[in-house]
């Protein structure tokens, strides 16, 4: 699927779906539940998300999780809805926000890494910005990991480019696995939970009969691929849901999905629907 559905048609392809339980629905954040924005500490979660994750929350049998690139902390704070748990940091890092808690109060579990991997990720993100002295160099930390953005770079080869040489300068016996993404490349321990990893975990724990899975990068088309192969052998159902949160979706992200949805704030009017029809 590469072209974009409407929002009745993605409910339509939902419906079948929606009376199993345990239901179980995972959103991204950045591109998914947030419109794209130059600056990543800009990011805000739609107030139709919002709305739609805090519906879905607080149906029974409905279990809702945020998996996303960012740290747990970060991206609780920014959803700010309770009865979820947040997984951030591609999965390496979970907590759950109860019904009424304090999304501040949130200490995720954070899976060990070497003390090599934490030390390399803290020279990157000290050192890449004394190569790539550009205002559009953006340094997201969250150890064991660092992230380099370049979403403002007035040529997108060419930041990709340096940022990646400053990279192999600094790290050439590859302490960290590299992890280009769309204007981004990430930097992780080898080894480290992908996002296929944590959906495949979370679904062993709660083993729900359907799953509706969102997200725009590829980072997510891992998790689409782990959802599917359970889907195949009938473990579950549901859909995989592609978000055009830019000009095009990435074509790996459009061929793992079931349907395409035309930006974040259709992505939100779907989850909306779904919590309306479920209520």
């Amino acid at each position: 699927m590469s072209e974009p559905v409407s929002v009745d048609a993605a409910l339509d392809a939902a419906l079948g779906h929606l009376a199993r339980r345990p239901l179980l629905v995972v959103s991204d954040f950045d591109g998914t539940l947030s419109r794209i924005v130059d600056d990543p500490w800009g990011a805000t979660i739609l107030p139709l998300g919002r709305r739609a994750l805090r519906a879905l929350a607080g149906l029974p049998g409905v279990h809702v999780a945020v998996l996303s690139g960012r740290s747990a902390a970060d991206v609780a704070a920014r959803v700010r809805v309770g009865g979820v748990t947040y997984l951030g940091n591609h999965g390496m890092e979970r907590g759950f926000v109860p019904r009424g808690g304090r999304a501040e109060r949130l200490r995720p579990h954070v899976d060990e890494a070497t003390e090599a991997a934490v030390h390399a990720a803290e020279m990157l993100a000290d050192r890449v910005p004394e190569i790539v002295s550009e205002p559009w160099l953006v340094v997201e930390r969250k150890p064991p990991a660092v992230a380099f953005h370049y979403r403002t770079a007035p040529d997108l080869e060419v930041a990709a480019r340096r940022v990646r040489d400053a990279v192999d300068e600094l790290d050439p016996q590859t302490m960290l696995d590299r992890y280009p993404g769309r204007r981004v490349l990430e930097l992780r321990p080898p080894g480290a939970v992908a996002k296929g990893d944590a959906f495949a975990a979370l679904f062993a724990e709660l083993r729900p009969r359907a799953v509706f899975l969102l997200g725009d990068d590829v980072s997510d088309a891992q998790a689409f691929h782990a959802f599917r192969q359970l889907r195949q052998t009938g473990a579950t159902e549901g859909l995989a849901v592609a978000v055009q949160a830019r000009a095009e979706v990435p074509p790996g992200v459009a061929e793992a999905a079931d349907i395409v949805l035309g930006s974040p704030a259709e992505a939100t009017r779907f989850l909306a629907a779904v919590a309306r029809r479920l209520q």
